[in-house]
């Protein structure tokens, strides 16, 4: 099979770390309590800061990324994926506005000694790249990621952690929670649900 994988909240722990440096910003540097809404991934709408705010923020996040650990299990899941014979894919959006963010990542990945078969960083149309490559089985932690590639037909494991929004399982949807269920969903899917 094909597998398609995200690289921000699924094998290195960006989002958890990105989030949590933004509260203490929010708390510590701003001292407000700005929080709009927590299930948003976009810091520009999980908080309403202003423009400079939000800027000074954003300077700090090649730190955040270089800084960014491993998701737990992710290199463990990934070699026995790779061991069962499938391609796994690099699909991500980071760096579709920052070239050195798309630099920091390959550097995480070298880092963490993680090898997939094939790159695609920067990009935006996860969906337009699943087709081309015909993936199987792709793994996103972000909600309109997944709803998108979903809909198009894509069976999608939506990677969650605590606070984000809810998609509920349907024929091209599971919902998982830490690379042992992904594991699972992957052989499972492999056997027994090969979708029409």
């Amino acid at each position: 099979m094909v597998i398609g994988i995200d690289l921000d909240g699924v094998i290195i722990d960006t989002e958890i770390l990105y989030r949590t440096e933004a509260e203490l910003y929010d708390i510590n540097e701003l001292k407000q309590n700005s929080l709009v809404d927590k299930s948003e991934v976009l810091t520009s709408k999980r908080y309403k800061w202003n423009k400079k705010d939000l800027e000074k923020f954003y300077e700090m996040e090649k730190d955040f990324a270089r800084n960014a650990t491993l998701i737990s299990g992710a290199k463990k899941v990934i070699e026995m994926i790779k061991a069962d014979g499938h391609k796994l894919i690099l699909i991500s959006a980071r760096g579709n506005h920052d070239n050195e963010m798309k630099d920091i990542g390959m550097e995480s990945l070298k880092k963490y000694d993680i090898n997939l078969d094939k790159y695609y960083i920067g990009v935006n149309d996860k969906l337009s790249i699943c087709k081309m490559e015909n993936v199987d089985v792709m793994i996103d932690d972000n909600y309109d990621n997944c709803k998108n590639l979903s809909e198009g037909k894509i069976f999608t494991l939506y990677f969650k952690d605590g606070g984000m929004k809810d998609l509920e399982d349907s024929k091209y949807l599971k919902n998982v929670y830490n690379f042992g269920e992904i594991y699972r969903e992957i052989k499972f899917y492999e056997k027994n649900m090969k979708i029409e």
